[in-house]
């Protein structure tokens, strides 16, 4: 009868701490705020970056996508579907929030975030990372590196001296789903009662992270960002997976806080630049907003004549610099002014102090008990003129062209060249266009029309194929001339000897290259070929080349695309 007693009482204790744990998950809420109001002279608008739906891996629609983010009363959405702008139609209002498109851009060194695109190219991206930057920015958009140390090696970011500016995420929500190990079985289990708090304390302080950012910042301006990578989506096995964790829970965890230079106006157009300009400059900061509502907080740094720069902005140095930052904030929440990564000065809830001179300074709210900072703002580079220029980047551009040392084609009245193509695509069979070079001599034209994929035919192409065998031995590249009646992309390939392939004993190495309207001449290091062969031997045999091919497929054009492209005066440097 005792151990009867004892075991029930201890059922009894055991159903009762865990009941009150429960209803203490279940009666969470964000914390209360306390401060007074901002007056930095910025408007605010939030919202959340990087999503995916079933356009790509995500577990949602667009719709879906949009309706969570209306019910979270975001001001904005951006999604970023694997290496597609088939979201595009879904762009502008949608009530009282603003749908962006974008795409995540899978590369051979990580992937790739663009934002602010502004049109959905016929073209596909290479996966190249330097193609990527510059098709985003003849594109009219901006990139940030996506969970650039991600727990999975093959997701991580391996190109930090990759030219450009390009920012990075600070923080990935996908990043700390999968560091959460077994915790994630717990937010499974309590996701119901509480998704935001769930959520929540399973988040690490991205510490690793925030390290790399302010090494990458002794260099150059870097703009930090948080990327949901909701995906609303958790596979389980190879054909079913949960909807999980839902786009409601993701986006009401944390946002990204613009400083808009004027109030929305309601207008698609204008509003969609007010805050693509914020996102592209660094004017923002990260918010949890789970935690508490983040949207009332400020950053600047003040001269003594009022002057005033915020986050993302650069500050010629003078003396009597002033820093502030505050706002409304949590009781007890303890401001950070880090100064080139080390931490310069800490107060409670209110932060105004004499900047000690030049560096780059950011700044990280924390609240006792939680590992995550409530907020984590963009940096202000506070340097000599000179030094600020120096740390601006720029966009990466085309290599510079070589003149061929050895012409393999002129296309004057013969060409070594012939038209191949699927069976569902057509190309001119006469190649030849003798007038079309760019002296008004002769080229070869290529005028395509890529067909339709199905299941029985899934492979459309046309190409343009020279099967001569080559002794290119102690040439560095190819080099040739180009323009098209459009903005295409087509792969230049090089075949060499591998007998262990099973494409007729070639391994085929290949190259991206992008057409303008004006004739441009194009160089192609043999180094930046690349081969996805299985077989592969691992290196481009330059003594025993089997074939050179300029070739259209699925995978440069989308299906159903046609145009002209022109070549001329083919040869080897």
């Amino acid at each position: 009868m005792f151990a009867r007693n004892r075991t029930s009482f201890a059922l009894l204790f055991v159903s009762t701490i865990l009941g009150v744990y429960l209803l203490r998950v279940a009666l969470w809420g964000p914390m209360p705020l306390i401060g007074i109001p901002i007056d930095d002279g910025y408007e605010r608008a939030s919202g959340v970056v990087h999503v995916h739906t079933t356009l790509s891996d995500g577990g949602g629609t667009p719709e879906d996508v949009i309706a969570a983010a209306r019910r979270n009363d975001l001001d904005f959405v951006a999604i970023t579907d694997h290496n597609n702008l088939d979201a595009f139609p879904y762009a502008g209002y949608h009530g009282e929030t603003l749908a962006l498109v974008g795409s995540e851009l899978s590369t051979t060194v990580g992937h790739l975030l663009a934002l602010g695109l502004e049109k959905d190219p016929d073209f596909r991206f290479s996966g190249n990372a330097t193609d990527g930057l510059v098709d985003i920015h003849d594109l009219g958009g901006f990139a940030f590196v996506a969970h650039p140390l991600s727990p999975r090696n093959d997701l991580q970011w391996l190109a930090t001296d990759l030219p450009g500016p390009w920012g990075i995420e600070i923080i990935n929500g996908d990043n700390q789903w999968r560091r959460a190990g077994l915790r994630s079985i717990t937010t499974l289990a309590l996701f119901q009662l509480n998704q935001p708090y769930t959520l929540l304390r399973i988040m690490t302080s991205p510490t690793d992270t925030l390290t790399y950012w302010d090494e990458m910042l002794e260099g150059r301006d870097v703009i930090g960002i948080f990327g949901a990578d909701a995906h609303n989506r958790l596979p389980i096995t190879d054909g079913w997976s949960l909807r999980f964790p839902s786009y409601d829970s993701l986006f009401s965890v944390a946002q990204n806080h613009l400083l808009l230079n004027n109030p929305l106006s309601g207008e698609a157009d204008i509003d969609r630049a007010l805050m693509l300009d914020a996102l592209r400059e660094g004017r923002f900061y990260i918010g949890l907003d789970g935690l508490a509502p983040a949207g009332m907080f400020s950053f600047i740094i003040e001269s003594k004549d009022a002057r005033r720069w915020t986050m993302g902005q650069s500050v010629p140095y003078e003396p009597d610099l002033r820093v502030r930052a505050g706002g409304h904030v949590p009781v007890g929440a303890q401001i950070r002014l880090l100064r080139d990564g080390e931490v310069f000065a800490e107060t409670l809830e209110t932060l105004n102090i004499p900047l000690p001179g030049v560096g780059v300074y950011r700044v990280e709210v924390t609240v006792d008990g939680w590992q995550v900072p409530w907020i984590i703002s963009n940096p202000i580079a506070v340097f000599e003129r000179e030094r600020l220029l120096v740390r601006k980047a720029d966009w990466p551009s085309r290599s510079k062209p070589v003149e061929a040392a050895e012409v393999l084609d002129g296309f004057n009245g013969d060409t070594v060249f012939v038209a191949s193509r699927d069976t569902k695509s057509t190309i001119n069979e006469n190649l030849l266009d003798p007038d079309g070079g760019r002296h008004n001599g002769g080229a070869i034209r290529m005028a395509f029309r890529l067909g339709q994929p199905t299941l029985d035919h899934p492979d459309v192409f046309v190409a343009l194929v020279n099967l001569e065998d080559r002794d290119l031995k102690g040439r560095e590249g190819m080099t040739f001339w180009i323009r098209a009646d459009g903005v295409y992309r087509m792969w230049v390939q090089v075949r060499d000897e591998n007998l262990a392939s099973t494409d007729e004993s070639t391994e085929w190495w290949f190259k991206s290259v992008k057409t303008k309207t004006d004739w441009e001449q194009v160089s192609v290091p043999f180094t930046s070929l690349r081969s996805i062969n299985p077989q592969t031997d691992g290196q481009l045999d330059l003594d025993k080349i089997r074939a050179i091919v300029f070739v259209i497929d699925k995978g440069a054009m989308k299906p159903g695309s046609q145009g002209t492209i022109w070549l001329d005066e083919l040869g080897v440097y």
